[in-house]
């Protein structure tokens, strides 16, 4: 189901980048499979799982587009503005997707992410943990919730 799965949402973000971008989305399904143990630890349907590996897949490549902006790189206005395109797109999945809780999670370590590198740190970013314990609070809250009614 993982390949499928991976298929599916490589499929639906193809769908919804900009062809005028010309961003390709090269991430290998291996890299997806950080986040797939939260996907199926977790009682999700299918169209989340979706949602939620695409958000990371997105997020996986803005960072690492943004890592690459080396000054005096030859490519350097391109990582910039390919980072800040799909940073932008991140956004206007989750709000499609209904995932606004996520990015109010995520969005403090994204901002110091982004400082870091800033000032020319370019220490690995993990989204799949924290997209993980994000999965794991939400579900302890769905279980309080239900223990309450």
């Amino acid at each position: 189901m993982n390949n499928q799965l991976i298929t599916d949402t490589f499929r639906l973000l193809e769908a919804e980048m900009s062809p005028i971008a010309g961003i390709q989305l090269h991430l290998s399904p291996a890299e997806c499979e950080p986040l797939l143990p939260a996907l199926d630890g977790n009682d999700l349907q299918y169209e989340r799982k979706v949602h939620l590996l695409g958000l990371y897949i997105i997020l996986t490549l803005a960072a690492r587009r943004h890592q690459e902006c080396i000054p005096h790189h030859p490519d350097l206005t391109r990582n910039i503005l390919d980072g800040d395109y799909l940073y932008s797109l991140y956004l206007q999945f989750a709000i499609k997707y209904r995932e606004l809780d996520l990015v109010a999670y995520l969005a403090p370590s994204i901002k110091k992410l982004q400082i870091r590198r800033s000032n020319g740190d370019f220490a690995e970013h993990n989204p799949a943990a924290e997209m993980s314990e994000y999965l794991l609070q939400e579900r302890r809250q769905r279980g309080r919730a239900s223990k309450a009614i």
